[in-house]
């Protein structure tokens, strides 16, 4: 009869253990799951092809961003820090650097600009800073532009996937934005010549797509 009990305490131990270590399985199972699936989302696009990302990309209604942006001109090179956000009530743009204009915000809303936190006229502004208020820099310009546009491409090499747009009637014919595969973030526009010469580089330090 001792033995007895002893073997069936022996026969509830492994059982139980065998059902711990299916739950324990189960479990890490389901967190890896869910962990794979939030890194496909929202502002990491890694993992996906090439079509996935370009909806991704077309879809994006709102965004928060931060960029360094650097403009060549026939006299000289310009650089700009700049916050920029987008939703659905407005675009709003704001100077960080450099200190002479700091504080600049451009808003666009239901079709009006609108100059906030200067001491600049707008005259001053298009006539120092034409490039702070062009459309050029706003990333919901190229995202527009894409989808509008028939010619257009999205390839790939090692490091990064590059959504490319052409429009051959403007001086910035090529537009080119940079997804790192790794990152799977958005992080730079190049704006080109015809030449392919890039004009204006925005570097993406921060974004949050919404």
């Amino acid at each position: 009869m001792w033995y007895k009990i002893k073997f069936n305490k022996k026969i509830i131990i492994i059982i139980v253990s065998i059902v711990c270590i299916i739950e324990i399985i189960f479990l890490i199972k389901n967190i890896t799951k869910k962990d794979y699936k939030n890194s496909n989302i929202g502002n990491n696009i890694s993992n996906k092809t090439l079509e996935q990302i370009e909806e991704y990309i077309k879809n994006i209604s709102e965004y928060e961003l931060t960029a360094e942006i650097t403009i060549e001109s026939n006299k000289n090179t310009n650089k700009y820090k700049i916050k920029q956000i987008h939703n659905k009530q407005e675009d709003k743009q704001e100077v960080l650097e450099p200190e002479n204009i700091k504080g600049v915000t451009l808003s666009y809303k239901n079709g009006t600009l609108e100059i906030k936190n200067t001491r600049l006229n707008l005259n001053k502004i298009q006539s120092n800073y034409p490039y702070i208020y062009n459309n050029n820099l706003w990333l919901n310009s190229f995202i527009e532009e894409y989808k509008t546009t028939e010619n257009k491409k999205i390839e790939e090499n090692d490091e990064n996937i590059i959504i490319t747009v052409e429009n051959k009637t403007e001086k910035i014919r090529y537009k080119e934005l940079y997804i790192d595969k790794k990152q799977g973030k958005i992080t730079k526009l190049l704006l080109q010549d015809n030449s392919k010469k890039t004009k204006i580089y925005i570097l993406y330090t921060e974004i949050t797509v919404k």
